[in-house]
């Protein structure tokens, strides 16, 4: 049985403003083994820590996230919290818990991975994107940088040819996507397994779904609530005798 591993999306947002130095250092004492956050970059070309394309849903002001300089970003408030620069959550993080660094912009993968690089942490640090162009620019400018790859809808997967192509350590999968011969050739080709969930399940929903993902292999849980993922991984353990 593979351990079990707490991640935390966009820091612990369910209980601080997503994205946030705030929610990472929230995940941190919540024991979050790797923490996802997202990063786009602004017109005057600082990456930040933001989901959307926009300012709108996460912040006090409207408008593109690249037609806007830092200092503009900066002076935005997400809840009581600024919008984070991609050096202050790698100084927030670094030496504490690992970092899923998701690119959200198609055109900052060599930027990431340089700074990514620059600052120490290629081993605490894994790329991900929905754009595999990206993924494997990252991965020819830093070969010794992880890679995860998405699966989130159901279609053929292999393995030992994602590895291969993109360096991948990590598969990110969803439920609908999961099926335990999957699971079971991504383990055989030596790639860790992370699951996420819905943040608006009630607890005995998302822990029926965290089982059923673990008994096909998956070990990291991902969600805006770490400290459900310890509580679930405790009741997990304890329902298979291991505690």
């Amino acid at each position: 049985m593979p351990t079990l591993r707490i991640g935390a999306h966009r820091g612990a947002m369910c209980h601080a403003p997503e994205n946030t130095l705030a929610a990472f250092e929230k995940a941190i004492e919540m024991g979050a083994y790797r923490v996802e956050f997202d990063l786009r970059q602004s017109k005057d070309g600082h990456l930040v820590v933001i989901h959307d394309a926009t300012v709108d849903r996460t912040s006090n002001g409207a408008g593109a996230v690249r037609d806007m300089t830092l200092e503009q970003l900066k002076g935005l408030k997400s809840g009581n919290q600024q919008i984070p620069t991609f050096a202050e959550a790698i100084e927030l993080m670094q030496g504490r818990t690992r970092m899923l660094v998701e690119l959200k912009d198609n055109d900052i993968a060599a930027q990431t991975v340089r700074q990514i690089e620059a600052a120490g942490v290629v081993d605490k640090c894994t790329l991900s994107s929905f754009d595999e162009d990206s993924l494997l620019e990252g991965r020819q400018l830093v070969p010794q940088l992880e890679t995860a790859y998405f699966l989130v809808e159901p279609k053929p997967f292999d393995a030992a040819q994602i590895c291969a192509d993109f360096g991948a350590g990590l598969l990110i999968v969803w439920p609908q996507a999961a099926t335990p011969e999957y699971l079971a050739d991504a383990r055989q080709n030596g790639l860790d397994i992370r699951c996420g969930f819905r943040d608006n399940l009630p607890y005995d929903e998302a822990y029926a779904l965290f089982r059923h993902m673990a008994d096909m292999g998956a070990d990291e849980f991902s969600s805006g609530r770490p400290d459900w993922i310890a509580r679930m991984i405790a009741a997990y353990q304890t329902d298979r005798g291991e505690q």
